[in-house]
């Protein structure tokens, strides 16, 4: 790999529509290694353009060329009757040739700034444990690991898997129902996301609407998510979730709970269980939510290990304590993919 033996003179600057292309090719360069949709243009758009929070907050390095980005995906959470204006440290790319030349320290002080200045409250995000350090020397906080749920579904197959014969049979695709068709129960799912909120109304959660959902679960590109939910017209408990492979698995990820009340809402959960042919299924909720209790009832477990959370105050007073994790009420689908 060849070095740049000049520090170049890049300039810092906003993002515009005719860098999509050279700003996609550098994801590639720097982060081939992930998942592939993630580098795809149509990914780059749904996550970055398309987000019904906003557009992202996007900061360039160029020298006379394009060889560093830094992304803040805008987020909306409700804290009580508040809302608290958020964005995610994403995507980060640094080009091979211009690495340990203080791009991304000087990239992520200038989104910070610029943050700020346009009212946002705070920075959140689930860095691995390659990327941790950085982020802490600039400020952010370590607010604590994801508790995840778990559920074993057919043990024989576990089993076999830890042994080292993973089953050969491919992820099953379903014969469940889309986000678009449940979405199309506007007004129920607009009085069913009011229930949910209310139960989770004494921490920090994301500002879920259907548009939100739409965007979330139907419209991402590359992967599929399906919907369950019971009651006509007006559901009653919703299940959104898609399928992963995992070390030769099937996985079932339970990403949205919508309740409202912790008996349809086990009901729900039990039917998605039977239905997907999963051999685990894996949720995340607060554990003094109504949806702890759901999932529990039902089977799962707690087991330590979850992604990382993150964050960097950006506001002197938000009428919470966004670094204790007892504060936040996040789904698993908050938490994967971006």
């Amino acid at each position: 790999m060849t070095v740049a033996t000049v520090k170049p003179r890049f300039v810092i600057r906003e993002y515009a529509p005719d860098d999509e292309a050279p700003v996609v090719d550098l994801l590639n360069i720097a982060l081939g290694s992930g998942r592939a949709f993630e580098r795809s243009t149509a990914f780059f758009r749904w996550k970055h353009q398309d987000n019904p929070f906003g557009r992202s907050l996007m900061l360039l390095a160029d020298d006379d060329r394009i060889v560093g980005l830094r992304a803040f995906l805008r987020w909306e959470f409700r804290a009580g009757g508040r809302t608290v204006l958020g964005v995610r440290a994403v995507d980060t790319a640094t080009h091979p040739q211009y690495q340990r030349m203080g791009i991304f320290s000087q990239l992520t002080s200038a989104c910070l700034e610029q943050a700020r200045a346009t009212g946002v409250h705070l920075v959140f995000n689930t860095p691995n444990q390659y990327s941790m350090p950085g982020y802490l020397k600039l400020g952010w906080t370590q607010v604590g690991r994801a508790l995840m749920f778990v559920r074993p579904l057919r043990p024989g197959r576990i089993a076999r898997s830890m042994l080292g014969s993973p089953p050969d049979d491919r992820t099953p695709s379903g014969p469940w129902r889309s986000v678009n068709e449940l979405l199309q129960h506007d007004a129920g799912v607009t009085d069913l996301l009011a229930r949910d909120d209310a139960l989770l109304a004494d921490g920090v959660r994301t500002a879920r609407s259907a548009v939100f959902l739409g965007w979330r679960y139907a419209r991402v590109p590359s992967l599929r998510y399906g919907a369950h939910w019971i009651g006509e017209g007006a559901p009653r408990a919703a299940a959104i979730f898609r399928m992963n492979r995992r070390r030769g698995l099937n996985e079932l990820m339970v990403c949205e709970m919508l309740i409202g009340d912790e008996q349809d809402g086990r009901r729900v959960l039990r039917e998605v269980l039977g239905m997907t042919r999963a051999d685990y299924a894996v949720a995340h909720c607060a554990w003094g939510s109504a949806h702890r209790r759901v999932f529990v009832q039902t089977g799962f477990l707690p087991v330590p290990g979850g992604p990382h959370l993150t964050v960097r105050p950006l506001a002197d007073s938000l009428g919470f304590d966004p670094t204790s994790f007892s504060a936040w009420r996040l789904a698993l689908g908050d938490l994967e993919i971006f």
